[in-house]
């Protein structure tokens, strides 16, 4: 898989949740599932809250989307979150095959999403990896989308390549790459045991963080599908995408976009920069966190969801 596409691999923690919901708001906040059956996939989704619908695209790939909740639920008080695990991982299933797990199949898989839950149009908020998904059915479906927000992306191409890899050098310690050889060398990981596998991610999202301390806050227990076939589906995902380089299709993206960069990312903030200069409605909120901004700056995300969703109704 091409460096430049791999991940650095739940408004928001909203308006300080009052300490007494409503009946109809508690009522709205009960998940519901179900599970969407296609030709060659089965897709599991949990639609939580009421209000207009975002779709939340989640990272990896080979992950599920059950390390952006709890965090992304307090969304759902103003609107309809639309979580899914993308095929091959979580309680979703797919065969292994390069024609069913490609970036055409999973991006039609959120359109598939749109028209069985009876929506006209949705937003769609991608998370890292998830975010050169979100764009690609940005501009598949322009038709279809309302707005979009682009949470930690990974850069669509490779002219910030090396300052991402000097930025992710300097934050691994020696601890961390002792503890990355004995997990990826054992007989845990090679049998993609889940608790084995769950512990390779914590080392690495760890330095992802502002605070390394606060891994432990983030839920990363993974599932067994997604322990056992992360590795498969990132491969052929990545295989179906190459060396991309989007960065002159982005100004073909006309729906109103929101970046969101953490300061203390892996990614340098000029990229996330350049990404929201790149498309005429792009806008670029620089936060006080990480990867994850749901769990270290909860506050500076609501605010700048918050804003953009205002001055979208002005």
């Amino acid at each position: 898989m091409s460096a430049n596409i791999r991940p650095i691999v739940r408004a928001i923690l909203g308006l300080l949740i009052c300490a007494s919901l409503g009946a109809s708001q508690a009522e709205a906040q009960l998940p519901r599932q179900g599970l969407l059956s296609l030709d060659d996939a089965r897709l599991f989704y949990e639609v939580v809250g009421s209000g207009d619908p975002i779709i939340v695209v989640h990272g990896g790939p080979g992950l599920d989307h059950s390390y952006l909740q709890p965090g992304l639920n307090v969304l759902a008080q103003r609107n309809t979150l639309v979580y899914y695990d993308q095929r091959g991982t979580g309680r979703s299933s797919a065969a292994l095959e390069p024609g069913v797990i490609n970036l055409d199949r999973f991006v039609e898989d959120i359109e598939a999403l749109r028209e069985t839950l009876g929506y006209e149009r949705i937003d769609v908020l991608g998370h890292s990896f998830g975010a050169l998904i979100a764009l690609e059915y940005a501009m598949r479906h322009p038709e279809s989308l309302g707005t979009l927000i682009l949470m930690n992306p990974v850069e669509p191409g490779s002219r910030f390549s090396e300052a991402q890899a000097a930025r992710q050098l300097a934050a691994r310690t020696e601890e961390d790459s002792t503890e990355l050889a004995t997990l990826t060398g054992g007989e845990g990981f090679a049998a993609r045991d889940p608790a084995t596998v769950s512990e390779v991610y914590r080392v690495l999202f760890r330095q992802t963080l502002r605070d390394r301390a606060r891994i432990d806050e983030l839920d990363l227990n993974l599932a067994e599908a997604t322990a056992k076939n992360g590795q498969s589906v990132g491969r052929l995902l990545g295989e179906s995408m190459g060396d991309i380089d989007w960065w002159d299709r982005m100004s073909g993206i006309s729906a109103r976009t929101l970046v969101l960069h953490g300061r203390y990312d892996l990614a340098p903030v000029a990229m996330s920069q350049a990404l929201a200069q790149s498309m005429p409605l792009g806008r670029l909120v620089v936060l006080e966190s990480g990867h994850f901004p749901y769990l270290e700056d909860p506050d500076g995300l609501l605010s700048a969801i918050s804003a953009f969703y205002v001055d979208l109704s002005r």
